[in-house]
């Protein structure tokens, strides 16, 4: 993982509210006696650094943490806890498969009762395999104190009695997604914060909560921002991200957000225009006599007739903003030179 790469990592699981409250209510209910699973996706946005953040919220509890490879594992989950867990296997009769969790649930001082086993890397035959061993060893510690499991798994969906499931799906959100790619915007090059505004809006329109793949087009910003299809084409040709947007789709998610950030500034300068010439609005053929209902358009028809006398500053503006406005409105997009010059003449002071 490159330092870049850590960086985003950490944000993502440490400084974000969504995923930072996902891996401390993991650890909390942990540290409170409670077996766990965790529902992943497919992919894990820096699944590393979950582990590593996660790991350290562990860490402060009492509990010793023991982490399992379940790929390295040829016994059975029970027979694996009890060879590994139990010192003293004095009196067990392996009659049943839950029979290992009875005796490991009564007996008194072995291992397991201070650990926190965290089961990885298991297929979905041996999660159920695995959930199937917790919950019968926490039905026969029938509330007392024990050890605890925290098992991975992909995108699970169910329960067990005494396993508490926790999904990233419904805990994480894309408002999560959203607030990342603002926060890493804020820290590219560019000082315009309307530019980083429609760079964190774009790039959430195109990866759709792929935090990862998000972090990567706010990482070649300069690129993007100018040729957004054909940047977001070149990382997915990387072959790390996939998508399934079309060219008509990647055109629309521009469209989308240059009108959700430029259509309110064009009705800016539109009132602040009437309200500088208003008398002149007013007073000149075809005398508007409510000139706050007057469209850029005819505001521009009616100065380019020479009917009104402004200065040349807001005749540029007036027919820029008409330009742009009337290319948005014919579900056309504005060029990336247009975008910075609308935005540098609107930012904050």
């Amino acid at each position: 993982m490159n330092n870049r790469s850590e960086l985003f990592g950490k944000i993502w699981w440490e400084d974000l509210n969504g995923p930072r409250r996902f891996l401390v209510d993991a650890a909390e209910k942990l540290s409170g006696g409670k077996s766990v699973v965790l529902s992943l996706p497919v992919r894990v946005p820096w699944f590393g650094t979950m582990r590593d953040v996660l790991e350290k919220l562990l860490s402060k509890g009492t509990q010793s943490i023991n982490i399992v490879d379940a790929e390295n594992i040829s016994d059975e989950p029970q027979e694996y806890v009890l060879k590994e867990f139990c010192a003293n296997k004095d009196g067990f009769r392996p009659y049943s498969k839950k029979a290992y969790a009875k005796f490991l649930a009564e007996s008194k001082g072995i291992a397991l009762n201070d650990s926190c086993i965290w089961i990885r890397n298991a297929t979905p035959a041996q999660v159920d395999k695995w959930l199937t061993f917790i919950a019968d060893y926490q039905k026969f510690l029938n509330g007392k104190s024990g050890g605890v499991f925290l098992l991975e798994a992909e995108n699970f969906i169910g329960k067990a009695a005494g396993v508490e499931i926790l999904s990233y799906a419904d805990e994480i959100s894309d408002y999560d997604s959203f607030a990342f790619n603002i926060f890493v915007a804020a820290d590219f090059g560019n000082e315009n914060h309307l530019m980083k505004q429609y760079l964190a809006e774009l790039v959430s329109a195109l990866t759709e909560g792929d935090v990862e793949f998000g972090a990567e087009c706010i990482d070649r910003s300069e690129t993007f921002l100018k040729n957004p299809g054909e940047t977001f084409d070149d990382i997915l040709w990387e072959g790390k991200f996939t998508s399934g947007k079309s060219t008509n789709d990647i055109e629309q998610a521009i469209w989308m957000t240059q009108l959700k950030l430029i259509f309110p500034l064009v009705e800016t300068f539109r009132r602040n225009f009437i309200k500088q010439y208003e008398e002149q609005i007013k007073n000149t053929p075809p005398y508007y006599h409510v000139p706050e209902e007057v469209e850029i358009g005819q505001l521009y028809g009616q100065f380019n007739q020479r009917r009104w006398f402004i200065n040349d500053n807001d005749a540029d503006d007036l027919e820029m903003y008409r330009e742009v406005r009337n290319k948005l409105a014919h579900l056309g997009t504005v060029a990336f030179d247009d975008l910075q010059k609308i935005f540098e003449k609107n930012s904050r002071r």
